[in-house]
């Protein structure tokens, strides 16, 4: 059994190779991850790395110690954050454990679940070595009760190198950011984010004057503000080339995905930390008898299960913005299918939500290009009650026009649409599922880009799915959110 795995993120190394002193560092890391051990050292760079317990997310075995020493490069200390956390709770955590050691820090030993009063979590508290190392043991002891697997899935942790000087008087001020205190000099404060939920935007050195505002270099005074980072998932879907049909989703693989109540169950996605975009007719249903009628709107957010989903609670909506394009009375007519819930507080992002993003370019359309969708919809005629994702190509135009015309169909099939999937392969996308997003991998940019919503199709059966273009509307979408339209 190997020791704690640690997962890279999509982004580059911030370290430079170009740097002499620091060129053993990259060859011991590339040694250990060769060979983990149950003893192993890991690196800690500048940009949030992930490290969890074995099996993570799936649950524990029992009978196994894990020790990791995290060490950072000379001038930075280590800082840790768990953002997940459930191990079996015992009196004062002799049982399942996970304990924290530093040199100038007192060992802290942990148990138990967020945001439960049993054993001991850790909750948002974050870890930050004095020296340049931090040491992480986990201890999961064989049990008269269970020899083998528990009930519960470890923990996942973001670990970090962070300069010496900004490691202490960390301070939650907002949202996503937290503001460091740099050096002696306490006028001087480096605004940070989340990461890797949040960016600084800008990331200048900002002076409080004596008047009690930010000051930039540019002289304009401006608060400290974070934004979300979208279409980095922390867990991130693992690709089956040969699958087709549905598979269950794991917690974060879609960590954009709303699900939603409105006349039936459907869903949507996030942008930034407040915006649900989804599709039109889930608002107002083509040949409803509630034409024209305002409906109430729930919409649901952080979990892959409806009934773990409800019970973090309905995010009110403030505005319903609809496209004007749609059209509810033309039963034919999909054309303009886009809409926009503007919910009334942000959201708090974490590893189980997260935004999408919205695409820049034409190729993200390509025939062929593989991408996702995933929805809470219907699957042999039942209702689910766990996400389920679809991997479908990006098909020919032509081919989609043939298959209407080949089954005497009437819809509209505008530019502002586009087809999923193939002729012969179960569409998988079924009644539930419209407004959720067809995403796939920006190579560029490197992040996940939603360029479809579910839109229309031909019963629950083999053929193609018919989605919103949604790169035909990003302006619309910025000018709706930006309060312009």
């Amino acid at each position: 059994m190997p020791g704690l795995r640690a997962g890279n993120y999509l982004w580059e190394s911030p370290l430079s190779t170009s740097c002499p002193g620091k060129m053993w560092w990259l060859l011991l890391w590339g040694v250990l991850q060769a060979c983990p051990t149950q003893g192993s050292v890991l690196l800690a760079q500048q940009l949030p790395q992930q490290l969890t317990s074995p099996r993570y997310p799936e649950p524990y075995l029992k009978g196994q110690e894990t020790t990791t020493v995290i060490e950072a490069p000379e001038g930075f200390a280590v800082k840790l954050i768990f953002q997940d956390f459930d191990l079996e709770p015992s009196q004062d955590c002799e049982r399942d454990s996970v304990t924290i050691t530093a040199s100038g820090m007192a060992p802290h030993r942990f148990c138990g679940q967020q945001d439960s009063p049993l054993g001991r979590p850790p909750g948002q508290r974050e870890f930050v070595s004095s020296g340049s190392s931090l040491q992480l043991t986990f201890c999961a002891p064989n049990s008269s009760e269970d020899r083998t697997t528990g009930l519960h899935k470890g923990f996942l942790a973001l670990y970090q190198a962070v300069s010496m000087n900004h490691s202490q008087a960390i301070s939650q001020v907002s949202g996503g950011s937290e503001t460091t205190h740099a050096g002696d000099n306490p006028d001087k404060a480096q605004n940070h984010c989340r990461e890797p939920y949040y960016q600084a935007m800008p990331a200048d050195t900002l002076t409080c004057t004596a008047q009690g505002l930010w000051k930039e270099t540019q002289d304009r005074q401006e608060v400290p503000h974070c934004v979300p980072v979208c279409g980095r998932p922390v867990t991130p879907i693992t690709p089956n080339q040969e699958a087709q049909g549905s598979s269950k989703a794991k917690l974060g693989n879609f960590p954009w995905q709303a699900f939603t109540n409105i006349h039936g169950r459907a869903g949507g996605a996030l942008l930034g930390d407040r915006w649900i975009l989804t599709a039109a007719h889930t608002i107002y249903p083509k040949d409803s008898i509630f034409l024209g009628k305002n409906p109430s709107v729930d919409v649901f957010l952080g979990h892959t299960k409806i009934d773990e989903i409800i019970k973090l609670g309905n995010h009110p909506v403030r505005r319903v913005v609809v496209h004007a394009d749609y059209h509810q009375n033309e039963s034919r007519n999909f054309d303009g299918d886009i809409a926009l819930l503007e919910l009334q507080h942000s959201v708090r992002l974490g590893p189980n939500l997260l935004p999408v993003c919205l695409p820049d370019n034409e190729t993200l359309y390509r025939s062929g290009l593989m991408g996702y969708v995933s929805g809470f919809g219907m699957e042999m005629g039942w209702l689910t009650t766990e996400l389920k994702y679809s991997r479908l190509p990006v098909a020919p135009r032509e081919a989609c026009e043939a298959w209407l015309q080949e089954k005497q169909r009437t819809e509209v099939f505008s530019d502002n649409m586009f087809c999923v999937g193939n002729k012969t392969w179960q569409q998988s996308v079924c009644q539930g599922d419209s407004g959720g997003v067809y995403v796939v991998w920006d190579d560029g940019a490197r992040h996940w880009v939603a360029t479809g919503i579910v839109s229309w199709g031909i019963g629950c059966g083999k053929g193609y799915g018919f989605y919103t273009k949604v790169f035909n509307y990003v302006d619309w979408i910025k000018r709706v959110m930006d309060g312009k339209d």
